[in-house]
């Protein structure tokens, strides 16, 4: 009788033992450099990817995944503790594994060369350039933006609410940019947040001049030392990208961290009438979003009454649709996977299915 419980008591030891030891298998910690600026590559459509080196790297290579924890500021170079884990059920053509920032080991502002040769003006005439911070405070909406027309010193845009446009002058040795009064469209803003966003961004613009700097896909506008204005434009096409989520059908592969194996909970978009629907583990549900080049805004996600035997997939469709309804995101494609966040939060996590 003592011989079979320590028998059963070796046995559990040892599958325990061996569990442990698998999942440490899994999951290995590398080191990372990063580069201080990303570059234009195309996954499953075109946009911006990490540079990375890693422990025998001669060159920089393209990383198509993204670090969870981490943070890229551009113009600084980093090394990082990363770790990395293999995935289960891994999505179609998505990369083998995930990755999350363990520890930052170093961090060195390094000097980004300009993308070309050409003159500050040039370099960023005749684009859109969207408002991501307003005196460092993150914007969370993508509806301001300007575009400045090199040949007639004119510029355009959208202050959130209303069209913006006026003129500007340029001196390309002190690469100082001055623009004159905003003049705008007079449509009454229901929206109190776009409104408020539109007065600040055209109070902060108007009748101002700065220091301009960009690199890359940002475009930074400076007084004195100061980043008063900041600007991002996407190396992406935004209608590619959509076109792109909305003709697949994504399932649940991560939500809150934690790895979905074998999820039910789907969701699909249809462009022409923003809508979404899916299935969130026992129901159907459905509703209307808002979307930018970069941002998702879900209305209240609406579903069936079906009543659901299983409790964790109950507790799994209550997580889902309270993550979901009536909240804003910042998305991301990477690696055939769609990704929202809050925060620079990774919250759920959808991979390509049938």
């Amino acid at each position: 009788m003592l011989k079979s419980i320590i028998t059963k008591k070796g046995i559990l030891s040892l599958l325990i033992v061996l569990g442990s030891v698998a999942s440490t298998m899994a999951a290995d910690v590398i080191r990372m450099m990063v580069k201080e600026d990303r570059a234009s590559c195309t996954g499953v459509a075109p946009m911006n990817c990490l540079q990375v080196k890693y422990k025998n790297s001669k060159n920089w290579e393209l990383f198509y995944s993204e670090i969870q924890g981490f943070k890229h500021q551009e113009g600084y170079r980093y090394t990082l503790s990363v770790i990395r884990t293999k995935r289960k059920n891994v999505p179609a053509d998505a990369s083998a594994y995930t990755y999350k920032l363990k520890k930052v080991i170093k961090k060195e502002k390094i000097a980004v060369k300009p993308s070309s040769g050409k003159d500050p003006l040039m370099a960023i005439a005749n684009q859109k350039w969207t408002l991501s911070k307003i005196n460092g405070q993150g914007v969370s909406s993508d509806r301001a933006f300007i575009k400045l027309d090199d040949k007639g010193n004119k510029f355009n845009g959208s202050g959130g609410c209303n069209g913006i446009f006026g003129s500007f002058t340029y001196n390309p040795k002190t690469k100082s940019l001055s623009f004159g009064n905003i003049a705008s469209t007079m449509m009454a803003c229901a929206d109190e947040k776009l409104n408020k966003l539109e007065t600040d961004f055209t109070k902060a613009l108007g009748d101002q001049t700065f220091r301009l700097e960009t690199s890359g896909t940002t475009l930074t506008l400076y007084k004195g030392k100061i980043k008063a204005l900041e600007f991002r434009t996407e190396a992406n096409n935004t209608n590619d990208i959509w076109n792109f989520i909305g003709k697949n059908r994504w399932k649940l592969i991560q939500m809150d961290g934690v790895t979905q194996e074998n999820s039910p909970v789907t969701i699909s978009f249809n462009l022409t009438d923003r809508r979404f629907s899916g299935n969130s583990g026992c129901n159907n549900y459905f509703g209307t979003y808002e979307a930018g080049s970069s941002t998702i805004d879900f209305g209240p996600a609406a579903s069936t009454r079906r009543a659901c035997m299983d409790a964790t997939l109950t507790e799994l469709e209550r997580k889902f649709l309270n993550i979901l309804g009536s909240k804003s995101f910042r998305f991301d494609v990477a690696d055939q996977t769609l990704n929202l966040y809050q925060k620079d939060r990774l919250v759920l996590m959808f991979g390509i299915t049938k």
